[in-house]
């Protein structure tokens, strides 16, 4: 907790802009920067097009006038808390949170992990935080004597953990699934949500521990990926969804040659278009080069074994999480059973 940065929670009719990128918080004047003013204009119902209406036509003054003005008139209606972040390097406000219903602080989420491992008999086995803008901390839970789970050849999964992760509007619990995507033991995590808090009364704190020690809770899951996973091998991609896929490649760096390697979009094309069924408002009824799945496990296995990146890059997480989304969107061609 000590890397967080400074937070607070007040009342929102309690910041007055100044001017510039000057506020006043409960009478103190303090600097912010962009990002803390368009999540406040973003909250009191601003945007940017509103925005800049009326500063071309009052100028600066007219645009902190008529933001103090919707932020008073807003809570009058209904008064409304939110915790707002200071940088302690910059000495600036960085950002603002809305609180939905009770303000969550970390001291109160790890009394509440704490519990949760004592209740469910699982171990916190790692915790990430975010320390600069929003604060978020997201604890990892596994069961010392954890499932591994066969869905076919070489596709073993360790299904028995659990996830929590706090920031100071809400607690998130879900589940997650680790992969083993080689025989030297490298593995792949992949989150789902499953529910979300708002506050952590003794009411939620119960139901979430019951959620975890609930026969259903992991063989949900279990059930979940077994139906993706199923889908996913017998679908045959389509030739729009591999340009989605090579184009989310070339989005995070990868150069086209070695985009076009992995997900041979263009090969694929131009034999529609030698063969003269190619039509670009079709792409999607077009079968690709293989299955589903096939992709999933080529992407995942670039994105972890790559030595291309730091082993820690943002952009091999971005990757993981654009074939998540493949296995989980329908499929666009839909395999039909028949008797002809």
């Amino acid at each position: 907790m000590q890397g967080l940065w400074p937070q607070k929670v007040i009342d929102l009719s309690c910041i007055m802009h100044i001017g510039e990128d000057v506020y006043s918080i409960e009478g103190t004047e303090i600097q912010a920067d962009n990002v803390f003013t368009n999540a406040l204009d973003r909250i009191i119902g601003i945007g940017s097009q509103q925005r800049k209406m009326v500063k071309g036509a009052s100028g600066e003054t007219g645009l902190t006038n008529y933001r103090n003005y919707i932020n008073v008139a807003l809570n009058m209606q209904k008064p409304k808390f939110v915790v707002v972040i200071a940088s302690p390097h910059s000495r600036q406000l960085t950002e603002i949170i809305p609180v939905v219903d009770e303000y969550i602080s970390p001291i109160l989420f790890f009394d509440f992990a704490e519990m949760m491992a004592e209740e469910t008999g699982y171990a916190i086995s790692d915790i990430k935080y975010n320390s600069s803008g929003v604060p978020c901390i997201t604890l990892t839970y596994t069961n010392l004597q954890g499932r591994t789970h066969l869905f076919g050849p070489g596709e073993d999964f360790m299904m028995d953990g659990f996830y929590l992760a706090w920031n100071p509007s809400n607690v998130e619990l879900g589940h997650y699934y680790e992969r083993l995507v080689c025989t030297n033991g490298q593995t792949v995590s992949e989150e789902h949500k499953d529910a979300s808090v708002y506050k952590l009364s003794s009411n939620e704190i119960r139901n979430l521990i019951g959620q975890v020690k609930s026969n259903q809770f992991f063989t949900n899951g279990i059930e979940q990926f077994g139906k993706m996973f199923a889908t996913a091998s017998a679908s045959r991609i389509s030739l729009s969804e591999m340009g989605q896929m090579q184009k989310m490649l070339i989005a995070q760096g990868v150069e086209y040659e070695q985009a076009e390697k992995l997900i041979p979009y263009n090969q694929v094309r131009s034999s529609y278009e030698t063969a003269g069924y190619y039509d670009r408002h079709k792409e999607h009824l077009m079968k690709g080069e293989g299955t589903i799945w096939d992709t999933y496990n080529e992407l995942t296995r670039f994105a972890t074994h790559t030595p291309i990146w730091e082993r820690r890059d943002y952009r091999r997480i971005n990757i993981m999480n654009g074939a998540v989304g493949l296995l989980k969107k329908k499929p666009d061609i839909i395999n039909y059973i028949d008797i002809y």
